[in-house]
């Protein structure tokens, strides 16, 4: 069954995306014009964020924007998750070396989390946003993180992804995912071609486990025709990558509470 969001909350953080897309102060009626939210309901929410010190209001502009507040909800999180900025380091060397899309992502409960893309400027890319999930044996990243689970929980799992997507034709074949999984425990990779985007394909593979316990992957995706013409040099950059974090990850340590 899908579990839909309870709609102020969801509202709340849409507001806030929406402030990170336009990075700019906002009319209350670009605001729930832009969001197709009625006017009066988001009227209150905004009134609640400014009373709770999360957006700011000029009343001379009549423009809302975000306060230092919503910046210090999260600004913990990346050395939380990506520890000293060895990260931004493998990113930026895998990027520079195949020209194509790289992302990191994690797990959040049946889904896969798209934490980090570096996209290229060349038109040959597919369109990847920050945040954005899909339910984990639809992904490449997702396929690495089954691929560690035992058995019965890979199961378990698929169960409950199963009663998410319903009736639709994307439900899991356990038996053909244990065959993909088991393809991917001996190749230490995986490779996903043409879901969720026709043209698409992406390598991913785990990174050795975060100072925090947080089990990343790191993947590069790109156009099927491109990655599968490169897929062994790829492959190659990635593992050669991944060796280098994980050697740097030994000198980094968690300070002391």
């Amino acid at each position: 069954m899908r579990r839909d969001p309870i709609k102020s909350a969801a509202r709340t953080l849409e507001i806030l995306e929406l402030f990170q897309e336009q990075r700019s102060p906002l009319r209350l009626t670009y605001i729930f014009e832009k969001l197709g939210y009625p006017q009066s309901s988001t009227t209150t929410l905004l009134k609640s964020m400014v009373v709770l010190g999360y957006l700011n209001y000029d009343r001379a502009s009549r423009t809302y924007f975000p306060t230092p507040r919503v910046a210090a909800l999260g600004d913990w999180v990346n050395h939380h998750l990506f520890g000293s900025g060895d990260l931004d380091r493998l990113v930026k060397s895998i990027f520079e070396q195949t020209n194509e899309t790289v992302v990191i992502s994690s797990q959040n409960d049946i889904f896969i989390q798209h934490l980090r893309i570096v996209q290229p400027s060349h038109p040959h890319k597919i369109a990847m946003t920050e945040g954005s999930m899909r339910v984990l044996p639809h992904s490449a990243a997702g396929l690495v993180l089954m691929s560690r689970m035992p058995g019965k929980a890979v199961d378990k799992l698929c169960r409950h992804i199963n009663a998410y997507l319903g009736g639709t034709s994307d439900r899991i074949d356990i038996a053909q995912l244990q065959e993909q999984l088991t393809w991917v425990r001996r190749e230490g990779y995986s490779l996903l071609a043409a879901f969720p985007f026709p043209n698409a394909a992406g390598i991913a593979m785990p990174l050795p486990a975060a100072p925090h316990g947080v089990q990343l992957t790191l993947g590069v995706g790109g156009l099927n025709s491109r990655i599968a013409r490169h897929k062994s040099e790829i492959v190659a950059i990635m593992k050669a990558g991944v060796a280098d974090y994980a050697e740097s990850l030994r000198h980094y340590s968690v300070p002391e509470a």
